[in-house]
This record gives structure tokens, C-alpha cells and sequence, in this order.
């Protein structure tokens, strides 16, 4: 009997550990959005203010301790080489993370295909318009994670729950 118990308990505690997971799946999502849209104001504002070059961009980004889930940020070239092409780069770096979603990739690579490739008024209106399809997604987001993460936590204790009982 204390062995069935115990396996009980152990059910109990596997189910409620993969609904956290899960959860916790939907708040890095979050918090990739949240930094998309951090990544998307530093750019305008190290163009607006300084006219930033696509390698000055990617120095500023890789300082930014805001930016941590975007890890594809390291891998962008700091310095202009002979043969090298900026946007091929930034999609290769992109490419290279795979836990950020469609959305956010999407709108990540198109960033990467408009820096540098019109004066600075050109650049900063089409962030401004990446911007606004990105509060859409931030929505999305939220909503998600305010009514599913809960969702997936409860519904992994019950199932353990049941499992266990199911044992006892």
C-alpha cells in the first residue's frame, strides 16, 4: 500500500512539472515578444539618433542586457569584411535560433532585410509599421499565456492527480 502511495505522489508531481512546462513554454514566448519589441525601439532609436549603420546597429544590440533571449543577436558581424553581406548574415544568425515562433521570426527577418536599405526617415517608418503588426502578436501573446498557462498547470495536476488515484 505505501508503495502504491508513493507512485501516486510521484504521478501527482510529474503531471503538475509538465504543465509547468508547458506554461513556462508560453512565457518564454512572452518574453521573446516583449524583447522583439525592445529590439525593434532600440534600432529606431540608435537610427533616429545617431544614424546607425547596420554594423554599428549589431555592436549596440549585442551590448543591450535587455535582449538576452534573442541570443542570434551574437553572431552578427561588428565590422564591414570584403564579400560579406549584412542581410545574408542576419538571416543565417535567425536561422540559428530555433525557439523564437513564426511571428516573431517573421517579423525579425523582415528587420534584418530593411536595415540599411534606405536613408534614415525610410528605415525608421518601416520599423514604425513592424512595430504595429508586433503589438498584434504582443496580444496574442498575453492572451495566450493569461488563459492557457493556467490551463496547462491545472490540467497537469489533475491528470497526475487522476493517475495517482488511478494507481491507489
Amino acid at each position: 500500500m505505501m508503495l502504491r502511495l508513493i507512485s501516486a505522489l510521484l504521478f501527482t508531481a510529474a503531471g503538475t512539472a509538465a504543465g509547468v512546462m508547458l506554461s513556462q513554454r508560453l512565457a518564454k514566448e512572452r518574453e521573446i515578444c516583449r524583447e522583439t519589441g525592445d529590439l525593434l525601439r532600440s534600432t529606431a532609436l540608435q537610427i533616429r539618433h545617431r544614424g546607425a549603420d547596420v554594423y554599428e546597429l549589431s555592436t549596440g544590440l549585442k551590448e543591450s542586457r535587455v535582449l538576452d533571449s534573442l541570443t542570434f543577436l551574437r553572431f552578427l558581424p561588428e565590422k564591414y569584411k570584403f564579400g560579406e553581406d549584412f542581410h545574408e548574415m542576419w538571416r543565417k544568425a535567425l536561422d540559428g535560433q530555433r525557439d523564437i515562433p513564426i511571428d516573431e521570426r517573421r517579423i525579425l527577418s523582415r528587420l534584418g532585410e530593411l536595415l540599411g536599405t534606405s536613408d534614415i526617415e525610410g528605415q525608421l517608418s518601416s520599423i514604425a509599421l513592424l512595430e504595429d503588426e508586433l503589438m498584434t502578436v504582443k496580444e496574442k501573446r498575453e492572451e495566450n499565456y493569461r488563459r492557457r498557462g493556467k490551463l496547462f498547470r491545472s490540467v497537469g495536476v489533475l491528470a497526475g492527480a487522476m493517475t495517482g488515484i488511478l494507481v491507489i
